[in-house]
């Protein structure tokens, strides 16, 4: 064989091999197109439907761990440690909690707010308003169930319901004893009849005759000098059921002893209003536990002539271990 021929050979099986190669390709493109083609259409819903069932909780979107610290943040800033319901510091804390248990951020801050944020359920609970302070102390129950603060403040609400239905059925019993006291003294009252006049038939009237008065042979006498006004008797209140006051942990962890002197005024009822701290030795320490105890106090009320009547008390409660 020529050499000539065996080049024409080689040249012939490249171009047969190169076509090969370019119907190939053309092969793959086809299908990559169609491919490509069938699946434009179709929509990706992978990431929003694990969003919508709640189970991606991505750092800094809303509802996210970021983004309720946040909240929480501006809470406390705004002062809004208890309320209102559904957005204040202790609710956002709480679901932090929920989403990681472990977050130390809310932990410490729950930790530190739960002070202030009982004094802010005491302070509902003296304006009276006690569906408000019930839905409060359960918020703070589940920041801190053990805390023995939660203690005093059920001990402080059941007793204001207490005072309230007292003043309620005392209401009731002085409305009672009106009616029963006007009903009473409108049987008493006599009911007097002139008795008419009887006239015979045809017969003229009766003429009225006066009759000379006669002389009167005695003048008559003075009247008698009004007796003197006797001096109104009161008497003072009476304790009748004493609460004693708690000892604060904090005192009694540094065996800090001391008093309290504080007034109120014994109401009709025997119920304490107004009390208030007048000295206290050392002072801001056992202030707390002294009102809270005086205001659960019963008395017997004090009376002038006879009748219950308001009264202002001082007393000073003892702290000693």
């Amino acid at each position: 064989m020529s050499k000539l021929d065996s080049s024409r050979r080689t040249a012939g099986a490249t171009r047969y091999a190169l076509l090969i190669l370019v119907v190939l390709l053309a092969g793959a493109g086809g299908v990559i197109a169609w491919v490509l083609h069938a699946n434009r259409d179709v929509p990706i819903v992978a990431d929003t439907a694990a969003a919508d069932t709640g189970e991606i909780h991505r750092e800094g979107a809303p509802g996210g761990v970021a983004d309720l610290l946040k909240r929480a943040r501006a809470s406390v800033a705004q002062q809004r440690l208890l309320a209102p319901a559904g957005d204040n510091a202790v609710e956002w804390y709480l679901r932090v909690l929920k989403q990681e248990p472990a977050n130390p951020v809310a932990q410490d801050a729950l930790r530190e707010l739960f002070p202030f944020a009982a004094n802010a359920a005491e302070q509902t609970i003296g304006e009276g308003n006690a569906a408000e302070a019930q839905r409060e102390i359960d918020l703070l129950t589940r920041a801190d169930p053990a805390n023995y603060t939660l203690t005093i403040l059920r001990a402080k609400l059941q007793a204001q319901a207490q005072v309230a239905e007292d003043h309620r059925r005392k209401e009731e019993q002085l409305a009672q004893a009106a009616a029963q006291k006007a009903q009473a003294r409108s049987a008493a009252a006599p009911v007097t009849t002139a008795p008419a006049p009887v006239v015979a038939n045809n017969a003229p009237p009766p003429v009225a005759h006066p009759t000379p008065a006669a002389p009167a042979e005695n003048p008559a006498p003075h009247p008698a000098a009004p007796a003197p006004a006797a001096v109104a008797a009161s008497t003072s209140p009476v304790l009748k059921r004493r609460v004693e006051p708690y000892y604060p942990d904090d005192a009694r962890r540094t065996r800090r002893q001391g008093w309290v002197d504080v007034r109120f005024t014994v109401e009709a009822d025997g119920s304490v209003s107004h009390a208030g701290v007048i000295g206290a030795e050392p002072r801001n320490v056992f202030d707390r536990s002294a009102l809270t105890a005086v205001e659960r106090w019963q008395f017997t009320p004090g009376t002038r002539d006879g009748n219950a009547v308001p009264m202002e008390v001082r007393q000073r409660i003892d702290f000693h271990l």
